[in-house]
């Protein structure tokens, strides 16, 4: 019996020991876009992700506003924006400043999203990741994004996804839009056979007939103004009304 034990014991740790190395294996092979990270160590994102999934314990959430801080801005610059468009929606923003493709996977991890049933999610992410150049960059980034849908439609199977093209920020020229054009011709081929996932392109919502950004709508030229989240908000709803099944909404600036 002792031997049998002992026996059972070693097998059981070598079995162990071999799934670990699996794991690791395969991680090794994805870029970091696709492998979950966190930033907990940061006092403020912490506090965001713990209020996040205070909220979503509560249930009752039909729509997600995930991506970085260009998301996280409709709680700032565009605070009356999300309310007139979303605060009769029972809706989470899970923006969150500097996130990269790799957070956003670490929060759908880590959050108690067995707690709600939403019917649609709004996803803007990846310029985060695309500031400097690096090797097959637009690639990576493009397979985080495809990540994200992936886990949503894995906890949920039924909601409906817009993926909205990352934005072209700065101005002409600058590396960032160089590798963000190259995910964002990506996205078509990855979710052609995708069902009830949508990709739009609001860029030409920012952008001057020379590719130039008026200060106007982004005053740092990353981060919508006031005026800026009108224009994307009144563009999208159409989209987001009908994935929700409402009646869409036109907020009229004066």
């Amino acid at each position: 019996m002792k031997r049998f034990i002992l026996t059972l014991s070693v097998g059981l740790f070598l079995a162990l020991g071999f799934i670990a190395t699996s794991v690791q294996a395969q991680q090794a092979e994805l870029p970091k876009t696709c492998i979950p990270a966190n930033k907990m160590d940061v006092a403020w994102w912490k506090a965001r992700h713990e209020a996040n999934c205070a909220r979503i314990e509560q249930g009752n959430v039909d729509l997600l506003l995930i991506g970085d801080s260009i998301t996280h801005g409709w709680d700032g610059a565009g605070a009356e924006i999300q309310q007139f468009f979303y605060g009769d929606r029972n809706y989470v923003n899970m923006g969150f400043g500097g996130d990269q493709t790799q957070h956003v996977l670490w929060r759908l991890n880590n959050a108690p999203m067995d707690k709600i049933h939403p019917k649609a999610a709004v996803l803007l992410i990846g310029i985060n990741n695309l500031w400097g150049e690096w090797p097959n960059a637009s690639e990576c980034v493009a397979q985080g994004i495809k990540a994200i849908v992936d886990k949503l439609q894995a906890l949920y199977p039924d909601i409906k996804i817009l993926v909205l093209d990352i934005f072209m920020a700065q101005q002409p020229g600058h590396i960032c839009r160089k590798q963000a054009q190259g995910t964002n011709d990506l996205l078509p081929g990855i979710f052609k056979d995708y069902k009830n996932v949508e990709i739009m392109d609001i860029n030409d919502l920012w952008l001057s007939q020379d590719g130039t950004i008026p200060r106007e709508l982004m005053k740092d030229l990353v981060h919508p103004t006031r005026e800026g989240y009108i224009l994307w908000g009144n563009r999208v709803d159409p989209t987001v009304a009908k994935m929700l099944g409402v009646e869409p909404k036109v907020f009229k600036a004066e």
